[in-house]
């Protein structure tokens, strides 16, 4: 049955969706994404939905069109999560694809079932003919079971949100991805101040180097903390906070900051 395509209604939705996938995205992997960027990335997202427009021609074009959808979806991610390497940057695109493909799946089955409208799904894009009002209510329940999926993996992976953290040493900049973790307990004897360890990179100072002990199930040894500047936590959501505390790099492991979430009420 064919069925009457408005642009305006197709880049919308799919802008929608695309912000949506982003954020459990970033939730399931634990992985920063600025507002700012995620809302670009999600228009970009509603552009790429134009492909539905091209007309369907067999099974070497539809083909064709996935491998530009899976090229989309790293263009995405690459846009949202900006400052992630080559190699994260194509893990998040890949679990993007897969969210992609189980979100529309989803609601091709419910269509059938429930028949909440005209809805043309093609190569992992949709448009759906509803009434604003069931957009509406559509738009609620997956706002809500996002929240609710996002909050049972943060429990499963051992943290709450999705951070960012921002400092400088000396004249160099640092910006990693923030994982709270409350087995972090290292804290410079002398200035009480906790540490925040930083894994995959390697951080030099001119200034005065700390020795702080640390402990862990694997085992126990000494961090060379370093006072750092300007040092800011960022969450999903945007909110910054500006904390009080020295770092330690440790080469090896992926590039990430590792803090106590209890500077985060200090």
């Amino acid at each position: 049955m064919a069925v009457d395509i408005y642009v305006d209604v197709l880049v919308v939705l799919n802008t929608y969706m695309a912000w949506i996938l982003l954020g459990l995205t970033a939730a399931v992997s634990h992985t920063y994404s600025k507002p700012k960027f995620r809302a670009a990335a999600s228009f970009l997202g509603g552009l790429s939905s134009l492909m539905i427009l091209i007309p369907h021609g067999g099974k070497l074009l539809s083909f064709t069109v996935l491998i530009f959808k899976a090229l989309s979806c790293f263009a995405i991610t690459a846009v949202s999560f900006w400052r992630q390497s080559l190699k994260k940057t194509a893990a998040l695109s890949l679990l993007y694809l897969g969210l992609n493909m189980l979100l529309y799946s989803a609601l091709e089955l419910l269509q059938r079932l429930l028949k909440l409208g005209k809805t043309v799904v093609y190569s992992g894009f949709v448009y759906i003919d509803i009434s604003p009002m069931t957009l509406i209510l559509s738009t609620a329940v997956i706002y809500i079971i996002v929240c609710c999926v996002s909050k049972l993996f943060s429990r499963r992976l051992g943290g709450s949100n999705s951070y960012r953290v921002d400092f400088k040493v000396g004249c160099k900049a640092f910006s990693l991805d923030g994982v709270a973790d409350t087995g972090n307990t290292a804290r410079d004897l002398f200035s009480g101040l906790p540490v925040i360890i930083c894994t995959g990179v390697e951080i030099k100072s001119d200034g005065f180097i700390r020795a702080v002990p640390y402990k862990t199930i694997s085992g126990e040894g000494i961090l060379y903390a370093v006072n750092a500047k300007d040092i800011k936590v960022t969450d999903e959501n945007g909110v910054s906070k500006e904390v009080s505390a020295l770092v330690a790099g440790v080469s090896g492991g992926e590039r990430r900051a590792v803090f106590d979430p209890k500077i985060l009420t200090g």
